[in-house]
């Protein structure tokens, strides 16, 4: 039942976003606030059980790709960088402005996530800076760069806001932090 109520509240956060009530959930459920209250003690619980969720999702796709020997280390770095859980992909960028204003501690905590999980990252940058694949570059700056772009991604007042999918944006910036904006001529 806990597991359905994830499921409907992400649902009802691509139509709603966070303004929906717990009232509006129950209905979409078809059961009672009460039987929601059994299992969150309140809205931020359950959003923070959402975030939760969309992290455990996005590194077990971060292990995946890291353990998939077909693609190259530079794929799976571009792939991790651009992990996203599937429910998130097509969100509009503005969700998370709403996640900050309307439930900051789990905002705060997704941040966090952003900011500070890059272990297997990390171990994909060493390994590619030792073959001599990846320019000997400060990690935590390439780190800062990225979640500085991000951050301006999320800005509510960032001209992309409208422009495209919080995946296709994310995919754009990855593409130019790994590649450049330089056509390569052979």
């Amino acid at each position: 039942m806990k597991e359905r109520m994830i499921k409907e509240t992400i649902s009802m956060m691509q139509q709603k976003g966070f303004t929906f009530t717990m009232s509006d959930l129950a209905k979409q459920l078809a059961i009672s606030k009460r039987t929601i209250y059994e299992h969150f003690s309140s809205k931020d619980e359950l959003v923070d059980h959402v975030i939760d969720h969309f992290i455990f999702q996005i590194k077990e796709k971060e292990k995946a790709i890291s353990a998939n020997a077909q693609l190259s280390l530079i794929e799976k770095i571009e792939q991790i960088l651009i992990s996203l859980p599937t429910e998130f992909e097509l969100m509009d960028v503005r969700l998370l402005t709403e996640l900050k204003k309307f439930h900051y501690e789990q905002w705060e905590k997704l941040d966090l996530f952003l900011k500070e999980d890059w272990s297997i990252v990390e171990e994909l940058f060493e390994l590619g800076q030792a073959k001599g694949i990846i320019k000997k570059i400060p990690l935590p700056l390439f780190i800062q760069i990225y979640t500085g772009s991000l951050n301006q991604i999320y800005d509510p007042s960032s001209s992309l806001k409208n422009q495209d999918t919080i995946g296709a944006i994310l995919k754009s910036v990855v593409d130019i932090l790994l590649h450049g904006i330089v056509i390569k001529h052979h």
